[in-house]
């Protein structure tokens, strides 16, 4: 159900919208105040002081009036940058900290009271000002305890070429406009026709900010960021599910995903139920797919659980050293998770058994990660005799507490084991919550994840998987072809493989498979054929080809070999056909190697990386694949195979035999989402394994397994299926004698998407699936195929060109849409070519011929005209002329889109526009003007400033600014933007007086100067 739909229509207008959105924060719990009535002292005062210093009164018994102020000062008084943002986010979480009556004792002021949330003040105000480096008008703000704490800004859903984005990229702008403001401001909301969320980073350029879409059943997107804002909800995301990180180097903030959030919270009310007494379930199974974040949906549960109960014992449990690593290193130590807040690495059995014995057996309070492995039945099986012994006496050991919380990762694999049981014994009153992408299934009783974690009758506590995920864009498909046939498995090894209980052969238990499986696997038979240098020299040249021309300088691909003899031998083999920088190999290494191939390469690698330890080299490895241009190809045979996460990676080289949770785990490195280009992640099967896709999943529910992989050949039938959708949408190419009539047709068809706005979002949304999926199948294309898709590509770039301009995709396209590039390539030199009808160019003699040109009939000439105009205000927005016409190229594209007008009309009125467009241009060329300067003097002819008055104060404000502006970049300096905006002020100010302005014209003046001065410098 569309939350647009009122009174039997659609809201179509930007303020009628925002009105819904204010009247649905109300009736959720939101008290709207008018914005002049908020009772700010000054539209350079973001808080509203006389209530947050009344709220901090209220939830603060005792204060004094200074504590008071000292509360406000110390938070108004945190800095504009990331150290200041993250104070700012722990005052709100847990107050600040404040020397009491200027004593020694120090005690933390709550801003806001979470425990009766009743007691908090909601307020929604719309339309509110606010003054920094210039002044803005935010669409609407919600304030908690006179803070604003979310900033929503609201763009025309039907508006061509309008979108969330647009409003994302406002409140971008709003950061550094007022950094006051947003340094409260914890969460933005983009609204167009759809409404997306993300944690306000005001340092971080726009790419770099996480943009999520809130999801409640029943509602679209607008409806359901609207539930998220519920008073309540608001305040539990901002408490438990908001957090700064460190990410490459700098620091970002998270904020919980939609099904982050649900799952975390199933968890924290089923283990509060059990400790109230209201039911005894102690256990669940979390089922998100691969991709999906559930590292940090433990996170976010944990830490939940830690700040609401009284001393918990909580334990992130996994069952590979590479994983605890990536858990503890790489996501639990670089999030701030609160004051004094220290996960601890459990690194021995001696330090686990010292935790568990910790306060008279009670257990050490605190937040840990472990590994499954530690929990050796023969280190532990006298402490459970001796815990079970005292356990009538003297309740309360770690045997009995039922505030102990297990967080397990990954549980299809080691937690069924030997090791899980003595876990689940020694903590017999624990919380168990498991989370899988792939687990166990239900169709092999021996290892059921279902049966281990989920209470009867439940299959599972929270689901998110394969199609969920690929739906919200979290993940894309993943699609598998063939390698050449006769690289493959032969059928005897295939089957014997796939018969056997093994998911795979890890190298380090091959001599205990050999010795105790005998008859039903021969290892040694595998090892044979999947580690032939011959063999793997010929794939590793197939690798290089298609590596070349289909992947480098797009994205990044992996190797998977069969074990770590076969990595070496792949890197030797790829060097051959790839610069040597292209490959790395990342596995495990052992202090004494038995192999002297792997001995050489290790000695080769420490020395290349100048490291004593290769585990370093590996680490640095990987951080390069992540930021750096090379290594491009990873090599593996079992690290990176779970948990790795790089968007970069699109193809998979699967040399390996795999198949149930393992095969599915291993392909899921490459669904990551990428810059918005990326509609599949591709494996290449040199094994043959998907030749028998059906057995090597045949443990899995089909059901289940729905979006998990697809055939290349379905691939194709999804190119062939939008190719059709977009035949009878925009109709199929025309036969035309010349490139001349070609392009009018496309003329044509750009013109109805411009105007016609659900044409154009039906058309531009088909053709960007059918250009990702065009560069993954195009050898696979029919001619005819590709007739049409050249055809409809012409109309989309025509459009572009034309009614859209620069956008952060089209940026993008020549690096990663090449197939496309290639094959419309003289399309585009057509276009280029045929400048009567996109006349950009301003020159006298070049409009005088066209528009005496008999050739070119009416109608054909106004578009023509308009095009052109519009041609120009897309890719010369930045013009000074640009800035006078503005106004003026938009009424023009209006009338022409709403055929306000017949053709004679538009063509009239393009022609006076055109030549108001060349006087200007011959203005700026008669006063000698450079960009800067004639911006500033047509923004104050324009606002009212006499000509002669107007040249002596551009002259006079140029020469002030030169030392300011001079710089590429000085817009992002903000002590030079405070410079630019004072000096303009100052001269402005007095100036605007002499020449009759009122002091808020002035003000106006110079907001709009800055404004223009500084977007010239970001958009030169």
């Amino acid at each position: 159900m569309s939350v647009f739909l009122r009174g039997g229509g659609f809201l179509v207008r930007e303020r009628g919208l925002e009105d819904f959105i204010v009247d649905e924060l109300v009736k959720r719990g939101w008290r709207y105040i008018d914005s002049m009535s908020l009772g700010r002292e000054g539209l350079d005062k973001p808080l509203i002081y006389s209530v947050l210093r009344r709220k901090i009164r209220e939830f603060n018994p005792g204060v004094g009036e200074e504590d008071v102020s000292e509360a406000v000062s110390l938070l108004e008084g945190r800095g504009f940058g990331a150290s200041g943002a993250r104070e700012v986010l722990e005052y709100l979480k847990f107050g600040v900290p404040v020397k009491l009556g200027g004593s020694r004792v120090s005690a933390r002021l709550k801003l806001i009271d979470y425990s009766d949330l009743g007691r908090n003040e909601f307020v929604v105000s719309r339309q509110v000002i606010h003054r920094g480096v210039r002044e803005i008008r935010n669409d609407i703000v919600l304030y908690v305890n006179g803070i604003p704490l979310v900033s929503i800004e609201v763009k025309n859903p039907t508006e061509p070429g309008v979108s969330w984005r647009d409003a994302f990229l406002q409140i971008k702008r709003y950061e550094h406009s007022v950094p006051e403001l947003y340094k409260y401001v914890q969460i933005g909301v983009a609204i167009g026709a759809r409404a997306k969320y993300f944690p306000i980073i005001p340092w971080a350029d726009p790419g770099k900010v996480p943009i999520y879409e809130w999801r409640e059943e029943g509602l679209d997107s607008i409806g359901s960021v609207i539930e998220m804002l519920r008073p309540h909800r608001f305040l539990d995301i901002l408490r438990f599910y908001t957090y700064f990180r460190m990410e490459e180097g700098r620091e970002s903030k998270v904020i919980a995903r939609y099904m982050q959030y649900r799952a975390a919270n199933k968890i924290v009310d089923r283990v509060l139920k059990r400790l109230r007494g209201e039911d005894n379930i102690d256990r669940g199974l979390i089922w998100h797919w691969q991709g999906s974040g559930k590292t940090l949906t433990m996170i976010f549960a944990a830490m939940k659980l830690y700040w609401l109960l009284e001393n918990p014992m909580i334990f992130f449990v996994v069952d590979r050293i590479e994983l605890q690593n990536q858990l503890y290193y790489e996501n639990l130590t670089k999030l701030d998770l609160g004051p004094e807040v220290k996960p601890k690495l459990i690194d021995s059995i001696d330090r686990l058994r010292q935790v568990l014995s910790y306060n008279d057996y009670r257990g050490e309070p605190g937040v840990f990660v472990v590994t499954v492995q530690k929990f050796q039945p023969s280190e532990f099986e006298e402490l459970e005799k001796f815990l079970k012994a005292i356990a009538m006496s003297r309740p309360g050991t770690v045997m009995d507490r039922m505030d102990i919380i297990l967080l397990v990762d990954e549980a299809h694999r080691t937690q069924y084991g030997v090791l899980a049981e003595q876990m689940m014994r020694l903590l017999r009153k624990a919380n168990y919550f498991a989370f899988t992408g792939t687990p166990v299934p239900r169709r092999n009783p021996l290892k059921n994840t279902f049966a281990k974690f989920s209470p009867p009758g439940e299959l599972y506590l929270d689901k998110y998987f394969i199609l969920d995920s690929i739906r919200d864009k979290y993940t894309v498909k993943i699609a598998y072809q063939p390698g050449p046939f006769d690289y493959s498995l032969n059928k005897e090894l295939l089957e014997e493989f796939l018969e056997s209980e093994f998911d795979e052969l890890p190298e380090e238990v091959r001599r205990r498979v050999e010795r105790h499986v005998g008859k039903e696997l021969d290892i040694r038979k595998f090892k044979v054929f999947l580690e032939n240098p011959e063999r793997i020299d010929r794939i590793a040249k197939y690798i290089a080809e298609h590596f070349r021309e289909n992947v480098d300088g797009k994205f990044k691909a992996m190797v998977v070999a069969s074990s770590r003899r076969a990595c070496v031998l792949y890197k030797r083999a790829l060097d051959k056909y790839l610069p040597p920088e292209y490959s790395e190999v990342v596995m495990t290494f052992q202090s004494n190697e038995n192999d002297t191939l792997i001995e050489e390469y290790k000695s080769e690698l420490t020395s290349r990386y100048h490291v004593m330890n290769p585990r370093d080299a590996v680490q640095k490895i990987i951080e390069n694949f992540r930021t750096e241009d090379n290594p491009r190809i990873l090599i593996v045979t079992d690290m990176l195979l779970t948990g790795f996460d790089a968007p970069i990676l699109q193809t998979m080289y699967l040399d390996k035999p795999l198949k149930g949770h393992r095969l599915l785990q291993a392909i899921a490195r490459v669904n990551r989402p990428y810059r918005g280009v990326k509609e599949y992640g591709l494996v290449i099967d040199f094994v043959g394994i998907f030749r028998e896709l059906e057995k090597a999943f045949a443990m899995y529910e089909r059901e289940d397994l729905k979006g998990a992989v697809f055939d290349v050949e379905e691939v194709l039938r999804e190119f062939k299926e939008t190719l059709q959708h977009l035949l009878q949408l925009i109709g199929p190419k025309p036969v035309v004698e010349s490139d001349e009539e070609l392009f009018r047709y496309v003329r044509i068809k750009a013109e109805e998407l411009a105007r016609n706005r659900s044409l154009e979002k039906e058309f531009t949304g088909k053709y960007r699936v059918l250009r990702r999926l065009y560069e993954l199948i195009s050898a696979k294309l029919s001619r005819d195929d590709i007739e049409q898709y050249k055809w409809f590509s012409n109309i989309y770039v025509f459009y572009v060109k034309n009614f859209v301009g620069s956008t952060p995709e089209e940026e993008l396209a020549e690096r990663y849409y090449k197939k496309t590039i290639e094959a419309i390539s003289h399309s585009l030199q057509v276009l280029e070519k045929e400048a009567e009808f996109s006349p950009i160019k301003i020159d006298r003699e070049f409009f005088e011929e066209f528009i005496q040109n008999k050739n070119i009939g009416l109608e054909d000439k106004a578009s023509a005209l308009i095009m052109g105009i519009h041609k120009f205000k897309l890719y010369a927005h930045n013009d000074p002329i640009y800035v006078s016409v503005a106004d003026k190229i938009e009424d023009l594209m209006r009338k022409w889109r709403r055929r306000l007008k017949n053709s004679l009309e538009l063509y009239e009125e393009a022609k006076r526009l055109w030549e108001k467009i060349y006087a200007l241009k011959e203005e700026q060329t008669k006063l000698r003007f450079g960009r800067r300067e004639y911006l500033v003097y047509r923004t104050l002819v324009d606002a009212g400033f006499k000509e002669k008055h107007a040249l002596e104060v551009t002259n006079k404000l140029i020469e002030k600014l030169k030392d300011k502006i001079s710089l590429h970049g000085w817009s992002k300096n903000p002590k030079l933007v405070r410079d630019v905006e004072r000096i303009t002020a100052l001269t402005i100010l007095r100036e605007a007086r002499i020449a009759g302005f009122t002091i808020d014209q002035a003000r106006k003046l110079i907001d709009l100067l800055v404004k223009r001065l500084e977007k010239s410098d970001i958009e030169q």
